[in-house]
């Protein structure tokens, strides 16, 4: 069985702090769970944010990022800004809505396209870090749509799988995007 990578927005973790302490626990959503046994039998790593750690000093945030690793999870830690742009901004004010025919809803204009390609970027570079030669990597959702080209240019003999949880617009309502060549050169 191959070493798995999965990617996703967000690990399969909440965190909680009380005080000084710390708590990372299982999330009870369907990837998470759905996932769970396949991503611990093949050895292999969950890359996602961790959620909000601008409240952790250092010495947390180690501590963090140590209890991550004995789960198998990689953190991909994102700034308030990286949030508010690449995830409430982009992912959830553009695709989102575009995806589910919310066409009323979806701004002209995004200034959040640009911090959606970095952090897609930034995905791809820890996704690098951490593949071995026979990884299966496995990334989830519309938030991580530019990810696959950004590995198959650094890893181009990599297996990259894509699992869509969203419905994909039919291309009369896709084309209406000013990025859509670019999303689906990342996608394809």
């Amino acid at each position: 069985m191959p070493r798995l990578l999965l990617v996703s927005n967000r690990l399969p973790v909440t965190l909680k702090v009380d005080g000084r302490a710390v708590d990372v626990c299982p999330s009870p959503g369907g990837l998470a769970t759905g996932l769970k046994g396949r991503h611990q039998q093949s050895g292999g790593q969950w890359i996602g944010w961790p959620g909000d750690v601008s409240m952790l000093d250092d010495a947390q945030r180690r501590e963090l990022d140590t209890r991550l690793e004995g789960l198998q999870l990689v953190p991909m830690h994102l700034t308030p800004a990286e949030v508010n742009s690449y995830y409430e901004g982009f992912s959830n004010r553009v695709l989102w809505p575009l995806f589910h025919y919310l066409l009323d809803r979806i701004p002209l204009h995004s200034r959040d396209w640009e911090a959606y390609r970095k952090v897609n970027e930034r995905f791809a570079e820890i996704v690098v870090r951490h593949y071995r030669k026979g990884d299966l990597i496995w990334i989830h959702d519309y938030q991580l749509l530019l990810l696959p080209r950004f590995l198959r240019e650094r890893l181009p003999d990599a297996r990259i799988g894509f699992f869509l949880h969203i419905p994909f617009p039919s291309s009369e309502v896709f084309r209406i995007l000013p990025w859509r060549e670019a999303l689906l050169e990342g996608l394809l």
